[in-house]
């Protein structure tokens, strides 16, 4: 995202939480006076509106002279009759105005509240509700919580710290060896620290780092390193344990209203919850709700040939390639670039194999995939999702201001190679 939209949107973010304050702070002696007379006036106005029905006619002839002469006062632009003005309504004496009433502030707040989330929660269940990319399953199209390495350690003060985290959802560290040992994969704990900003301790040897993350991030940001799990990673002095940035997982807006008004097409991103889904062996599923590719409508067979997706639809009597003409999202995950390795056959799955093991979706019923085959837990394993349990399209990603932010699956992928990782397996074991 270009640097100027970044300002901008900084500024946005500053002006929505202290812009009042700072606006109170700049303005001048006599502006702030007559802004006291606004305030003053647009109080007695909502009175006016809110209890002008049960309000004796008296309070409501003294709240409407109130009104007139604080207008009157304004439009002369006098600081003397303003502030004069000022001090009578300050103390209070005016009479027949309605009394404040008891614990106002408590009162008039907790209006605000009950309307602010009975709003939030109207949204959220008939339109757009906000979610988190939990894992790395729809990488690059949408990243979860991954660790970003660097070369060299980060030399940013605490403002731009703020600033890297503001933006880019950024946690930086820095853990080097200071003496021979071995890292304790599982023996990561938390420490206290903030809500919603957790940070863990690392043992490296005999030395104790505390970094920024969940202890089950730094697992993750160790794996992503060293490719594998572990009981313990061994280090020489000097060595570099983890340097770079957490960076957290995008998040995004699903358009629930969607499904109202239309059916799911092949190629959407897709939110959905996985009650009644079972995983193989009966392993719990790592939350409720998953997000990935729709690949395969009621009454498609599906198969994947050499990292390659294909499909035939009801109707059709040979297997196609998925492609830009279905979904422009398939034919990134098949240009083996910029992170997108096309789609594996995974060991232990159920279905999709081999080069020869197809699955055709029943009917009601939608078969899910997620971009980053290789390491995706998706209908493969646990088959397809039942139609009432589809939540809606992912909407737009709104943090981090990354390149993925706005439109989601709108990015192209970076122009360097990306081969698959994992062999294409020619026949399933059925069939040999």
């Amino acid at each position: 995202m270009p640097i100027w939209i970044i300002v901008i949107l900084d500024l946005v973010i500053f002006y929505f939480f202290f812009g009042n304050y700072v606006t109170g702070m700049l303005r001048s002696r006599k502006m702030a006076l007559f802004a006291s007379l606004r305030d003053y006036e647009k109080h007695f106005r909502r009175l006016l509106i809110r209890d002008e029905d049960i309000l004796p006619p008296r309070q409501v002839t003294a709240l409407r002279e109130a009104i007139a002469e604080l207008q009157e006062v304004r439009r002369g632009k006098d600081s003397a009759a303003a502030e004069k003005c000022r001090k009578k309504y300050q103390q209070g004496a005016v009479a027949n105005l309605p009394p404040p009433p008891s614990c106002r502030w408590i009162r008039d707040n907790l209006e605000i509240l009950v309307v602010a989330l009975g709003l939030a929660f109207g949204v959220r269940s008939l339109y757009i509700q906000p979610f988190k990319i939990p894992t790395g399953s729809m990488q690059p199209t949408l990243f979860g919580i991954h660790f970003q390495p660097a070369e060299a350690p980060y030399t940013g003060n605490k403002v731009q710290r703020f600033f890297s985290f503001l933006n880019y959802s950024r946690r930086h560290l820095d853990i080097v060896a200071q003496s021979p040992g071995s890292v304790d994969f599982y023996g990561i704990r938390p420490v206290p620290s903030w809500p919603f900003f957790p940070k863990s301790e690392v043992q490296v040897g005999n030395q104790s780092f505390q970094v920024p993350g969940a202890p089950l991030d730094i697992q993750k940001a160790l794996y992503e390193q060293y490719g594998q799990f572990r009981q313990s990673l061994n280090f020489r002095t000097g060595d570099i344990v983890l340097r770079g940035a957490l960076e957290s997982g995008d998040h995004l807006f699903v358009n629930r209203l969607s499904l109202c008004f239309k059916e799911p097409r092949r190629g959407d991103v897709m939110v959905f919850v996985t009650d009644g889904l079972y995983n193989p062996g009966g392993q719990p599923f790592g939350g409720r709700y998953y997000i990935k590719r729709l690949v395969g409508l009621p009454n498609d067979e599906l198969l994947i040939r050499d990292h390659k997706l294909y499909v035939k639809a009801p109707g059709e009597s040979e297997f196609r390639l998925l492609d830009e003409q279905d979904d422009p999202g398939f034919a990134r995950i098949h240009s083996f670039q910029g992170g997108y390795h096309g789609y594996a056959h995974a060991p232990g799955a159920k279905y999709l194999r081999s080069n020869n093991d197809s699955f055709k979706v029943p009917q009601g019923q939608y078969f899910m995939l997620g971009d980053n085959s290789e390491n995706s837990l998706d209908s493969r394993y646990w088959g397809t999702v039942p139609r009432e349990n589809l939540v809606g399209t992912a909407l737009l990603v709104w943090w981090p201001f990354s390149r993925r932010w706005g439109s989601v699956d709108r990015v192209e992928p970076l122009p360097y190679s990306t081969p698959p990782n994992m062999p294409a397996i020619k026949h399933s074991p059925q069939a040999d």
